[in-house]
């Protein structure tokens, strides 16, 4: 991806997205893209039968959703808006709801099953895209180099999602991001999990890391007034790098969940 910015934004509709959450009924051990494939469809499926609309508030935003039709087709469309002053740099338009956001026909074609790999204690189908801009097409040649898909064999849904970002000029850059989606709970018909982490592995020389270290002492030890106009200007950019150095994740947690409920004007 092009930025940290793009993983998000990119994802919601086509990564991200991920609206696959009831439990689906088809064989645990799939043995092939098609079967995987199937699998995921067979869940959205029953998830748009019973979920009309649905809102999703979690510690760093809250996300409105509504089933709509689009080329004759059933999907949901979201909106987001953050939570106070936080600030989320490249979740800001994903959902827990939202994270897989694949359009499967494009999956089923482009994806090679890779055989099953343990996630967090949960048996999962291995899918790998080699070229992620012929399954997105919100993503351009160049933005990723692959992406790899683990999808719970069991409930049919996503338990994590790695990208692998190309390699860009000589400055820090990201060898790989890493979307994890943990606690699956449904609620009237609505399952999605409960907690993503984010995490973005960095690599960076000595040099550089000594750079990015001295460079956050100094906003540190910033006036408040100076730390909050360089936090505006910089977004979640700062808490970002503080967890990047601390080798720690972004966490959304998921805080309340109404189903079928009215979407307060103004949203869409």
């Amino acid at each position: 991806m092009t930025s940290f910015h793009t993983l998000s934004l990119r994802h919601r509709s086509g990564l991200l997205f991920f609206a696959l959450f009831l439990v689906g009924v088809a064989p645990a051990s799939a043995q092939s893209v098609d079967t995987v494939v199937d699998n995921l469809r067979a869940t959205y499926q029953q998830q748009l039968e019973a979920v009309d609309t649905y809102i999703v508030e979690t510690n760093l935003y809250t996300s409105y959703n509504r089933r709509v039709t689009r080329d004759g087709t059933p999907a949901y469309e979201s909106a987001t808006r953050l939570t106070g002053s936080s600030d989320m740099p490249f979740a800001t338009d994903t959902t827990p709801s939202a994270t897989f956001g694949l359009q499967l026909d494009r999956l089923a074609q482009h994806a090679t099953y890779a055989g099953t790999e343990t996630i967090d204690g949960v048996r999962c189908n291995v899918l790998q895209v080699e070229e992620p801009e012929k399954v997105n097409p919100d993503m351009a040649a160049g933005d990723a180099e692959r992406m790899t898909y683990y999808i719970d064999a069991e409930r049919h849904v996503p338990a994590r999602i790695h990208l692998t970002p190309p390699r860009r000029g000589q400055g820090p850059s990201p060898s790989g991001v890493t979307i994890t989606m943990q606690d699956y709970r449904t609620t009237d018909g609505l399952t999605l999990p409960h907690r993503m982490e984010f995490q973005i592995d960095m690599e960076m020389s000595d040099q550089q890391r000594a750079q990015m270290e001295q460079a956050l002492k100094q906003m540190e030890n910033m006036s408040d007034q100076q730390r909050r106009m360089m936090q505006k200007m910089m977004g979640g950019q700062m808490d970002m790098m503080r967890r990047m150095m601390a080798d720690e994740p972004m966490v959304v947690e998921v805080q309340r969940v109404e189903v079928n409920t009215e979407i307060p004007d103004g949203i869409f």
